[in-house]
């Protein structure tokens, strides 16, 4: 009796896990070979982009409470940090850049659907906003596929485009090295009738290691900030924070991005 329980909890565990393997996206890494917008609309229903929680600092390496501090020519600029150490550090920058950003009345995904509408547009296409709520938080527990009700649009569309902001902020090698802006998106695209998912995608703008290919743009270096105090600059030091103009273009390159793995070009 109790090997049948077993055997049929065993059955259940691979059917849940079947089920979960299914619905994970399989991302592409190379633009497509023909545009995603392959109907006669000309016409494109983009879900709300949500304004992230909180510009996040990440920084990638602390050095370790038994290794000596970072030391530049004359003087120590490091010192050792342990765990709790790290975590406190990277939630108080955390804490401060999301504040310096909200006193500039800056919102990252709604500039990024402008970039993308602007886009689109340009190459002939109509753009309705169409608004979930917690459309960023829904997806990112499963899978990234959203499991509300669509909505409804005006006119037909060609098809809808989810755009998840998953990071935004700025990433350093260390603590003491340079800030870098960083956007990471994830964009899929689903068939208006059937609501099924056609294609999916991870675009990122920026970070500390520069890689160029269809699914990663280098960030501009003079959006790259040398100190964190700066980054947070408020008005009375500069006609525009250097933190959101590091943002503005990341919008921009992840729309550039974006653009081209829908149009395949």
């Amino acid at each position: 009796m109790r090997r049948g329980i077993f055997k049929g909890w065993l059955a259940a565990c691979a059917l849940i896990l079947a089920g979960c393997a299914s619905d994970t996206p399989q991302i592409s890494y190379q633009l497509p070979d023909q545009k995603l917008l392959d109907g006669g609309q000309k016409r494109i229903a983009l879900l709300t982009i949500e304004e992230p929680d909180v510009y996040d600092v990440r920084v990638l390496r602390y050095p370790g409470p038994d290794s000596p501090g970072i030391t530049l020519p004359g003087r120590i600029v490091g010192t050792t940090v342990t765990v709790a150490g790290r975590a406190a550090d990277e939630a108080g920058r955390t804490f401060r850049l999301s504040q310096s950003i909200k006193e500039w009345n800056f919102n990252v995904g709604r500039t990024l659907t402008d970039e993308i509408k602007t886009r689109l547009a340009a190459n002939g296409y109509q753009v309705e906003e169409v608004h979930v709520a917690n459309h960023r938080h829904t997806t990112a527990y499963r899978n990234h596929k959203y499991l509300g009700t669509y909505p409804a649009t005006t006119q037909p569309v060609d098809a809808y485009v989810h755009v998840y902001i998953e990071f935004a902020g700025y990433t350093a090698a260390t603590p003491t090295q340079p800030y870098t802006p960083t956007l990471e998106v994830f964009m899929d695209v689903v068939n208006p009738d059937t609501k099924e998912r056609k294609y999916a995608t991870s675009l990122v703008y920026g970070g500390p290691v520069p890689v160029e290919d269809a699914n990663n743009l280098p960030a501009d270096p003079q959006f790259t900030v040398r100190d964190f105090e700066w980054l947070c600059a408020g008005p009375e030091k500069c006609e525009e924070n250097p933190a959101v103009k590091g943002l503005r273009a990341a919008s921009s390159g992840v729309a550039d991005l974006a653009t081209k793995h829908l149009l395949a070009h």
